[in-house]
């Protein structure tokens, strides 16, 4: 358990002050990022709270997304970004690289331990094409949970509901169903939040979120609805899991095929920031070391 009671309780207000971000009428952005320097420029934009994304953290450092990335080295990337910056910081855990509730648990102690006050479970079975059953599924959080109460720290879990990636022999009724009844399940169990990732339909958000009365998090597709539709629409938080690390490596793959071709150096000096402007979202030099 953490012992340094200063830090703990530095560590609770963060978690208290996360939760209360999804029950704020103002929508929850969260652009996803991977490394110390994007948590600390997010905190320079204002933003209230920075996640981290599995796939992006994975990709950074060699690994492909879907747990292939060690524990020990996810972690690492989860403590470097929460010591680089003062708001709170969730951080996306997939599975819990374990399938049993115990050693589940354990493996979100050290979530919580590196500094994060929230992560995101999913419900798939890694390397499988199905879900957890719905009440192992709610063993597992059920767990988590007790876990951080016995840390005495509110860990925000944001559950994700994968029925509308995995299930594709039901109908689009029975999916919705599906839906409904893990998120109660998993609410029940001790969950904050719940992701239905991928839905985009705002009828079919709005009639899950009826069906559960809590908080919902919604991946930004370019074919979800606008963040004014969703905030009006009472959704309480947008995440962009891997699409900002795809726009930066975008951005890099652009400037590299420009300088093969001879181009011009504009491709990545206009618009740049300057050394300046990078060493602001520093601190003392260094971040999460």
């Amino acid at each position: 358990m953490m012992k340094n009671t200063g830090k703990k309780a530095q560590q609770i207000k963060k978690a208290e002050q996360f939760l209360a971000l999804h029950h704020d009428p103002k929508l929850l952005v969260l652009p996803n990022i991977w490394d110390p320097i994007g948590a600390r420029l997010l905190q320079g934009q204002g933003y209230p709270a920075v996640a981290t994304a599995s796939a992006g953290v994975a990709f950074s450092l060699g690994y492909d997304d879907g747990q292939k990335i060690t524990l020990a080295a996810m972690i690492e990337a989860v403590r470097r970004v929460a010591d680089s910056v003062d708001v709170p910081v969730t951080a996306d855990m997939e599975g819990g690289y374990a399938e049993q509730p115990k050693d589940v648990a354990e493996n979100m102690r050290q979530v919580l331990q590196a500094g994060a006050v929230g992560i995101n479970f999913e419900d798939s079975r890694i390397g499988g094409d199905s879900l957890h059953d719905i009440d192992f599924q709610g063993d597992r959080i059920r767990a988590i949970r007790s876990m951080a109460n016995q840390e005495g720290v509110p860990l925000v879990i944001n559950a994700r509901v994968d029925t509308y990636i995995r299930e594709d022999d039901l109908s689009d009724e029975d999916r919705l169903a599906e839906t409904i009844t893990r998120a109660k399940a998993y609410l029940d169990a001790g969950a904050d939040c719940i992701y239905p990732i991928v839905v985009h339909d705002l009828e079919i958000l709005t009639t899950i979120q009826d069906a559960i009365q809590a908080p919902i998090n919604v991946l930004a597709l370019p074919i979800a609805p606008s963040m004014r539709e969703l905030e009006t629409a009472g959704i309480a938080r947008l995440s962009l899991g891997p699409f900002l690390f795809k726009a930066a490596l975008t951005t890099m793959q652009n400037v590299a095929k420009e300088l093969l071709a001879y181009g011009s150096y504009d491709v990545f000096s206009v618009g740049a920031m300057s050394s300046d402007e990078v060493h602001q979202y520093l601190r003392d030099g260094r971040m999460g070391a």
